[in-house]
Parts: structure tokens; sequence; C-alpha cells
């Protein structure tokens, strides 16, 4: 991966333009970024592999805890599960970033347990409502969540390569101001991110679901 010194350029008397910087930020962490996609749809496969092998992971983690997976949300007002999806999102957010310090393990082992969980959940629901019904229920929020997640995932990964590049001497700090400065803006673009698709996933995909599906849902819920 491309050691990103040439963005480190501390000479700039005339400022820094958060435009340029945010490109800045992009063009040295989307090979990271990339990776951490690259690890998510790895994930996504076992998760369909693990479906035709017979398991279904979320029953398999809830017996294992022995309590649901998520809170009942049935009464909540959409503003509640939105900040309940909000909130959690955040919070893998920040530990894919600060999985740098577990050496990329922490943000790689997110990466890959979430797309597992997404594939192994996305082949139950094709199975039993439909390919087109999973679409609607990931696509309006999940343009928005994956690229955060993704963007969270890259800046771990990418803080941990410059931190070697520091142990074997080919960097003279491992953090700089313009570093600081252009990333800061990314992971704040990542975190605005998680916001809209917080509010979509808690206002505009349940009523998609509805409005599109629900012939469809009455008929589960009649079947024996």
């Amino acid at each position: 991966m491309d050691s990103g010194t040439r963005y480190d350029d501390d000479r700039r008397e005339d400022g820094y333009p958060p435009g340029e910087a945010l490109t800045d930020a992009w063009n040295e962490h989307r090979r990271y970024v990339g990776f951490a996609a690259g690890l998510f749809g790895l994930g996504v496969l076992i998760g369909v592999v693990l479906f035709a092998a017979g398991y279904n992971l979320l029953e398999i983690i809830q017996d294992a805890l022995g309590e649901p997976l998520f809170p009942d949300i049935g009464e909540q007002s959409r503003i509640e599960l939105a900040r309940f999806l909000f909130v959690n999102n955040t919070q893998a957010f920040f530990l894919s970033i600060l999985g740098a310090l577990t050496l990329g393990l922490l943000t790689a082992w997110a990466m890959l347990f979430n797309g597992v969980i997404v594939g192994n959940v996305a082949a139950i629901v094709t199975e039993n409502v439909g390919f087109d019904y999973i679409l609607v229920g990931l696509l309006p929020h999940g343009i928005f969540e994956l690229p955060a997640l993704f963007i969270a995932a890259g800046v771990g990964f990418r803080l941990l390569y410059r931190f070697g590049e520091r142990i074997f001497g080919t960097r003279d700090a491992i953090v700089t101001k313009p570093y600081v400065y252009r990333t800061g803006l990314l992971v704040l673009v990542g975190w605005l991110l998680l916001v809209v698709a917080a509010f979509v996933e808690a206002f505009v995909t349940p009523a998609l679901l509805e409005t599109l599906f629900a012939d469809r849902l009455e008929g589960l819920s009649a079947a024996p």
C-alpha cells in the first residue's frame, strides 16, 4: 500500500482548505477503505455459505446469550429507533478506528463478523420473503451506513500502517497536524453518513417495506 508521505505537507503557509484536505484524506485512505470493504464482502460470502449449511447465526448467537439480540422496538417512536440505531452504529464506527490499537485485529474482525451476519440474514430473508424484500430492506440505509463503516475501518488500518512505518524508520511521526486535520474531516463525513443512515433506516425503510410488501408479509403471518 502507498505510504502516503506526500500528503504530510507541513509547509502550508496559506492554510489547508477543507475541500483539498478532504480530497487528500480520501486519496490517502481509499485503498484501506477498499480493503475493509473486501473483508466485509468475504464475510457476506461466508454468511451465505453457513446458511446453505443450515446455520441461522442470529438464532445461534441469541441462544448462546440467553436473551434477544435486539430490544423490543415495536412500541418505540421512529425517533427513538433512529437514536438506537445511531448510537449502536456510532459505537461500531469508533471501535473500528480504535481497532488500530489491537494491531488491526478488532477492525478486521468487525468487518468480517458484520459481513457474515448480513450475508446469513440476507440469505434467510431471501428464502422466506424474497430477494427483492432484502434489497429494499438494506439498500436505502446501506448506501450510507456501509461506506461510513468502511471509512472508519480504513482510518484504523491506515493508522496501523503509519505506526508500522514509524517503527521501521520510514516515517518521522505517526501523526502530524495536517494528517489529524484531514483525517478528522474524513471521519466527520463518515459519522454524518451514519446520522443519515439511522434516520433512513428508521423512517424510510419501514415505510417502503410496508408499502411494497404488505400483501406478502400478511401471507407469511397467516401461514401455519
